[in-house]
């Protein structure tokens, strides 16, 4: 298997970053992968702070223990810089994901057809 392909497969497949680390393009791989961790951390930790609101209001009884009233409540879409916060950070995994697989194939590419020259 080709080197381009084995890198954007680790990036694809792995995690972003993974693909750079193979070709020894270590600065790089750095960069997606704390980008990917950074991202991927607030969005659970948002999600885990929504989850805490929600069963909080459920054991004060703001939210009834009903099926429609608690789906009401999750899928309310967040307002203001709560979702810009939220966009940004999910940009910045889908970029860095897609970056990763993109840029590890690239430069896997230069790299086979350098080993095509020798």
């Amino acid at each position: 298997m080709k080197t381009s392909v084995k890198a954007a497969l680790l990036s694809a497949f792995v995690c972003p970053g993974s693909g750079h680390f193979y070709l020894k393009k270590h600065a790089m791989g750095k960069v997606l992968l704390v980008t990917t961790i950074a991202s991927l951390c607030f969005l659970l930790w948002h999600a885990y702070q929504r989850a805490q609101l929600i069963s909080q209001q459920i054991l004060k009884g703001e939210i009834p223990l009903e099926l429609n009233a608690i789906y009401s409540a999750v899928t309310q879409a967040p307002v203001g810089n709560e979702a810009l916060y939220i966009n940004i950070a999910t940009i910045g995994f889908i970029a860095a994901w897609v970056i990763g697989v993109i840029d590890s194939y690239r430069l896997g590419k230069l790299a086979d057809d350098a080993e095509l020259k020798h």
